[in-house]
């Protein structure tokens, strides 16, 4: 992944996928067959508090270059509900089975949730909403 005007702060390879950390939201690239689970993100919550915790507004992207597995009823209890300045999920997608996912994922979602066709087009909602 190359972005062109924003400065990457970290970048961190995880167990689900690589995240990439900006001033204002996080992409994530989960990896190829993972399934999420709550229990997973026990690794990225922490980093996530660690550039957003002091009350900076960010978004979540998700760019699902691979095909992965969530259950939507993990929106629910996301941990990412709970941090007032998080903004909401931007989801890009690259088919016809990923866009009907999102669809399926955005009614359990507690914050906006929006699906892109490019990540250039999510980066953009994400500065626009702060």
């Amino acid at each position: 992944m190359k972005l062109e005007n924003d400065k990457l702060i970290e970048k961190h390879d995880l167990n689900l996928g690589v995240y990439y950390f900006f001033e204002n939201y996080f992409i994530a690239e989960i990896k190829e067959g993972e399934i999420i689970t709550l229990k997973k993100l026990d690794d990225l919550i922490p980093l996530i508090l660690k550039h957003y915790g002091n009350g900076k507004p960010f978004s979540y992207i998700s760019n699902r270059v691979n095909s992965h597995s969530i259950s939507p009823v993990d929106y629910l209890d996301c941990p990412l509900n709970s941090m007032k300045n998080f903004s909401g999920y931007g989801v890009v997608t690259y088919n016809k089975i990923s866009e009907k996912s999102v669809h399926v994922e955005k009614h359990f979602a507690r914050k906006p949730f929006y699906q892109f066709n490019t990540l250039e087009d999510a980066i953009n909602w994400s500065k626009n909403i702060l």
